[in-house]
């Protein structure tokens, strides 16, 4: 079965693209499910670009995959089709890209840019042995696409337990962790910032040269960039220290990208 879904959404239909909700999680800062009905309003089709919810094994799990359920319900309760993509923190969602358009707008969460999911994350920076015997493993990564999404998919579940931050019970010092321990980690996030919509563009130059938008996420930074006749926007994250954004579409047009309020 294939991990890339294909959309074909009605002419004049609204698509609203959104990602990293990260429901469940400590530090999400979306609004509880219920009030995010007002994010529905008028819209479609809603695609969210990976990171929906706190779904892997983690202390947020159970929290992360009630929500999940309630936000689907939400969806389902006021007409809107609910599109899934897969992200690193919820790697049992089935589809890891979707097009739309004929392949004219690509959704994915991000992940997969990189190899090793998160070269700024704890399970690669203290596990790259087992990292790059798992990327071994995929060798045909570099020229199929589909196997570069599914190397994603297994790399978010190659997760030493002992080496999660959840392990740190004080708010404080988890805090601390998650910004600054190791030390090649804050220098990680700011290097992937700077280089992410290059990086993008490069990424849907080799895979799926005729995109002509790239909606993603993973990042936790806004942004929107052209190269060419190519967008590509980074919808940023309802998170702690980051900006959600929302992009809308229609008839494969991009009618606005703005922060959600």
């Amino acid at each position: 079965m294939s991990c890339i879904i294909d959309i074909e959404p009605p002419p004049g239909a609204l698509v609203r693209f959104i990602s990293d909700l990260h429901l469940g999680h400590e530090r999400c800062e979306a609004p509880p499910v219920e009030q995010l009905a007002e994010l529905l309003q008028g819209v479609d089709i809603l695609v969210v670009a990976g990171d929906l919810a706190e779904t892997r094994p983690c202390a947020w799990q159970e929290r992360g995959l009630a929500a999940r359920n309630e936000f689907r319900a939400l969806c389902q309760a006021h007409g809107v089709q609910l599109v899934e993509i897969s992200g690193n923190h919820d790697p049992d969602t089935p589809a890891l890209m979707a097009r739309f358009w004929g392949g004219r707008v690509v959704a994915m969460h991000g992940h997969a840019l990189y190899k090793v999911v998160a070269p700024w994350g704890w399970e690669y920076l203290q596990n790259k042995q087992k990292c790059q015997e798992l990327i071994a493993s995929y060798p045909a990564a570099d020229t199929n696409l589909e196997c570069r999404l599914e190397l994603s998919r297994a790399m978010c579940q190659l997760i030493p337990p002992m080496l999660r931050r959840e392990n740190f019970r004080n708010p404080i010092l988890r805090g601390l962790a998650h910004c600054f321990w190791p030390p090649q980690r804050p220098l990680g996030i700011v290097w992937s910032w700077l280089t992410c919509a290059r990086r993008c563009e490069q990424f849907a130059r080799r895979y799926f040269p005729a995109a002509e938008a790239v909606v993603f996420g993973h990042l936790h930074r806004f942004g929107n960039w052209r190269f060419g006749r190519r967008r590509i926007l980074n919808t940023g994250a309802w998170f702690k220290h980051a900006t959600p954004y929302i992009v809308d579409m229609r008839d494969s047009r991009i009618i606005s990208y703005r922060k959600c309020k």
